[in-house]
């Protein structure tokens, strides 16, 4: 299981995301339960964090944790699609 540290919990705070959602969030981030595209191709988790920056990596990650699925532009234009349609299975 993957866990938040610290400063991902305190910038999920600062995003409104309440503690009792960590859990949740958590889950979502587990490689079996969340896959992540751009350009209609997989990427990993950790070239979706560096293509978008922590914050709305995080922003996006939580939004997908609760309705199956999230979508944030890069600042050149493409998207990463997060899909954590598993959680809901």
């Amino acid at each position: 299981m993957v866990k938040l540290s610290r400063e991902d919990q305190e910038l999920l705070r600062s995003l409104n995301c309440e503690e009792r959602d960590f859990p949740q969030i958590e889950r979502a981030l587990r490689k079996d339960m969340t896959t992540y595209k751009m350009d209609n191709k997989r990427i990993s988790r950790e070239q979706a964090i560096k293509l978008l920056g922590k914050r709305n990596f995080l922003s996006e990650i939580s939004r997908s944790a609760f309705h199956c699925t999230a979508v944030r532009e890069t600042v050149d234009g493409r998207f990463v699609l997060f899909n954590s349609y598993n959680l809901f299975k």
